[in-house]
């Protein structure tokens, strides 16, 4: 009997990364078009598909990460070569795109550094505080490998941090996360950033890969992705008045996705899709704002649906052309240039 080929894992947490920014678009796009016609973006935003994807992306990071540990002291240099250059050309894109736009647009170190701030540069239009938050979970499991870790003892720093913040959660709650002040903390929490709940994301999936996923395979993924669904579910209908008990639920819904498609066909349309997604993410918002500038003087005669699909295919052309030049700058020369780097030491018993 011919062999049945089992389903190329990669394209499956590629495609998740590509619905996650998917779901960021739609935010982001949604709420700069009301912003343009002068309305309130809640009644359009009733689901929160920023917060979605964002915690997606964070989870998604934590199991790759796990898979990463045995790359040693090459870890870390890896990960400044895939953030850092391509977020420095989307800068420099963002003034030329923003250079009438945004009068007020600055360049700062800190910022370019990807370093926890209180106060972001919005004037780049980069959501770029979610990679000030990848960057410091890199440098704690950069921590673990060089501490030389066992599978057991990343587990038990998993678990200890997890408290930490739920510890912290507890006796300084920070209210709804919806709410504009709460949202503000979080994105910009300075010397807190690993004690926030945002980090509950990262820990859950790094310690779902540590700990290995192979009980899945015998959970057929339809089944993963109804409790994904539930999980998300019930934790939107319960109001807490911190957001620690409503990422917890929303990382198993999520890691749970995570294992789901890992056993799942995906056409391989997808695996580039998410090979792009992060070119795409950094520029998306900066290609809105400029076109939401120029339309601007006449968005109040334009229909908010042909006006919303008018930005979306703007930003997604502009955003996979990005994603795309990045992806072959970053595989043919980039990559190339780091792995000239000393050779990684011994993997840890971790993996």
């Amino acid at each position: 009997m011919e062999a049945i080929s089992q389903p190329e894992r990669r394209i499956g947490i590629q495609g998740l990364r590509a619905l996650a920014c998917l779901f960021v678009l739609v935010q982001h796009v949604t709420f700069f078009v009301a912003y343009a016609k002068g309305l309130d973006y809640h009644p359009y935003l009733v689901v929160n598909f920023g917060r979605i994807g964002v915690s997606l992306f964070f989870v998604i990071s934590g199991f790759v990460m796990g898979g990463c540990l045995g790359q040693g002291s090459a870890f870390l240099w890896n990960r400044v070569a895939r953030i850092f250059p391509a977020f420095w050309i989307a800068v420099a894109l963002s003034y030329v795109v923003l250079l009438r736009a945004e009068p007020a647009w600055h360049l700062d170190w800190q910022s370019l550094l990807l370093l926890p701030s209180t106060a972001l540069n919005n004037s780049y239009r980069i959501p770029y505080w979610t990679l000030c938050y990848e960057f410091a979970f890199y440098c704690v499991t950069y921590l673990m490998i060089v501490c030389r870790l066992s599978r057991t003892q990343i587990l038990t720093a998993c678990t200890i941090w997890l408290l930490a913040i739920i510890l912290v959660d507890a006796y300084r709650p920070l209210g709804d996360i919806d709410d504009a002040a709460v949202f503000g903390f979080v994105a910009q929490p300075g010397k807190w950033i690993l004690l926030t709940p945002y980090p509950i994301f990262f820990i859950a999936g790094l310690f779902v890969s540590v700990a290995g996923a192979q009980f899945a395979d015998r959970v057929r993924p339809a089944y993963l992705v109804l409790f994904a669904i539930g999980a998300w579910g019930v934790s939107n209908s319960i109001k807490f008045s911190s957001p620690a008990p409503l990422f917890l639920m929303q990382a198993l819904a999520f890691c749970s996705a995570v294992i789901a498609v890992q056993n799942l066909e995906f056409p391989r349309v997808c695996k580039k899709l998410g090979d792009f997604s992060y070119g795409f993410y950094l520029v998306h918002m900066t290609i809105i704002a400029a076109v939401i500038y120029a339309l601007k003087p006449y968005a109040v005669h334009i229909r908010f649906s042909v006006l919303w699909i008018a930005v979306a295919i703007s930003a997604s052309i502009g955003g996979l052309l990005y994603g795309w030049i990045e992806y072959e700058i970053h595989n043919r020369f980039i990559k190339r240039m780091f792995t000239a780097s000393p050779s990684a030491p011994p993997s840890t018993s971790a993996t």
